[in-house]
């Protein structure tokens, strides 16, 4: 006696799903994974996402397109210590899926001096557009990390804190001291001030900056990034972030 046995309903549709083109999942892959492959070259791209469902499909997806035209693809999220899944790889182009409410694609992209490319706000591709931000590197260390708006160095205890900043052959000591800095082109614009110390403004393309006796906080972006201890250089980088609405 000849029978048959069909596959349960629910079996059926997860091999639909499987089989689905992931080109389908979201309408903006398409355009993101050609200007991904033309600005891959030999190295890889990275994919920032967040946590979410959709975001999660859309990174697979994206990383399935690049891998049938043999491009290298690496997830990243904002987690703190996720973009060390990027050490000692060659990144040649960053793919933003988190959305323009998050800096951590354009931070990333600079840091790695890679393209950001982005979804077009409209049906037409955007210009590229280019920003300036500021370069930070510890001195000990020599990690370098970026900066997209501006950098700010405050004691925990302002009375027992001091700052010492070098810049163009100047240096200063400034006890209780303070420090903001934000970029235009390749000049930094930094005021710093103490207790015993005016508030003073000065442009340069590069400064120094040394935290001693007491605490310090070091916030990027309204970030705080670490308690400051040591020294830190802080450099312009005119069009140092290249935005690529694709």
């Amino acid at each position: 006696m000849e029978t048959t046995t069909d596959a349960p309903g629910f079996a059926r549709s997860r091999r639909q799903r499987s089989e689905q083109d992931p080109a389908q999942i979201w309408a903006p892959l398409a355009d993101l994974t050609e200007a991904a492959v033309a600005a891959a070259g030999s190295g890889t791209v990275a994919i920032t996402r967040g946590f979410d469902r959709n975001s999660r499909q859309r990174a697979k997806a994206l990383r399935d397109l690049l891998a049938r035209r043999d491009v290298p693809a690496i997830e990243v999220t904002p987690a703190p210590g996720s973009d060390r899944l990027l050490a000692d790889v060659a990144v040649s182009a960053v793919v933003n899926l988190i959305g323009a409410g998050s800096w951590q694609p354009y931070r990333l992209a600079a840091q790695l001096r890679a393209p950001v490319l982005t979804p077009k706000p409209g049906t037409e591709p955007g210009d590229e557009v280019s920003r300036d931000v500021i370069a930070l590197a510890g001195e000990e260390s020599g990690k370098r990390d970026v900066a997209l708006s501006h950098v700010a160095v405050r004691g925990d205890k302002p009375a027992e804190g001091r700052l010492t900043v070098s810049f163009d052959d100047t240096e200063q000591v400034i006890d209780g001291g303070w420090l903001t800095a934000t970029v235009t082109g390749d000049q930094l614009s930094v005021q710093f001030g103490g207790q015993e110390q005016d508030e003073r403004s000065i442009s340069t393309g590069k400064i120094r900056i040394e935290a001693s006796d007491a605490p310090h906080r070091l916030v990027r972006d309204e970030l705080p990034i670490a308690d400051f201890e040591g020294a830190v250089v802080l450099s312009a980088e005119p069009a140092g972030l290249k935005v690529r609405p694709v």
